[in-house]
C-alpha cells in the first residue's frame, strides 16, 4: 500500500509542477514555450465556439502575445490526478499589456480553464484539453440578462427558411 501511495503522490507532484511551470511561461516573454505543455493531439475548447482547435490553431490564435503579455493573477482551484488522467481548475485575472509601447491602456483578460492531461507513453504528463471561457463581471451580466429580456419582448428571432 505504501508504493501505491508513493506512486500517486509522485503522480501529483508531477503534474503540478507541469501546471507551475505552465503558469509561469504564460507570464513570460516566451510564450510560445507554452505550447510544449501540450500533446500533438491537444484540442482546444474555445469560449462562444462550436468548434475545437487543434494545437497549430491555438498557436495561430495566441499569435496576439508577440506583442502582448499576461499581467494576471492566476489561482488554481482544483488539481486532481486519478491514474492516468489529471485535470485542474484554474483561473486568470489581470490584464494583457503591450511589449511594445507602454503607453498603451492594458486590456482586461479574465479567463477559466479546465486542463486535462494525460500521463504519454513515456510516462510524461502533458496537457490534451483545455476547456474555457471568459466569465463576465456582475455589471456585465446585469447588462447581459437585461438585453436579452429586452430582446425577448421587443423581436422574436424567427427561424430561418
Amino acid at each position: 500500500m505504501a508504493s501505491a501511495l508513493s506512486s500517486v503522490e509522485k503522480d501529483y507532484e508531477a503534474v503540478k509542477a507541469l501546471v507551475f511551470r505552465a503558469l509561469v511561461v504564460i507570464r513570460s516573454d516566451h510564450f510560445d514555450d507554452y505550447f510544449d505543455f501540450f500533446s500533438a493531439d491537444a484540442i482546444w475548447m474555445m469560449p462562444s465556439s462550436n468548434e475545437d482547435v487543434s494545437l497549430e490553431e491555438a498557436k495561430g490564435f495566441y499569435g496576439f502575445t508577440r506583442n502582448f503579455w499576461f499581467d494576471q493573477q492566476t489561482d488554481i482551484e482544483e488539481l486532481v490526478v486519478s491514474e492516468d488522467m489529471a485535470f485542474v481548475r484554474v483561473s486568470f485575472d489581470g490584464y494583457l499589456r503591450s511589449k511594445k509601447d507602454a503607453s498603451v491602456a492594458p486590456l482586461r483578460s479574465v479567463s477559466r480553464h479546465i486542463w486535462i492531461l494525460r500521463r504519454q507513453v513515456d510516462s510524461k504528463w502533458l496537457i490534451t484539453r483545455d476547456i474555457w471561457n471568459n466569465p463576465k463581471t456582475a455589471s456585465q451580466s446585469d447588462s447581459a440578462s437585461n438585453a436579452t429580456a429586452q430582446r425577448s419582448f421587443v423581436s422574436k428571432p424567427r427561424r430561418a427558411k
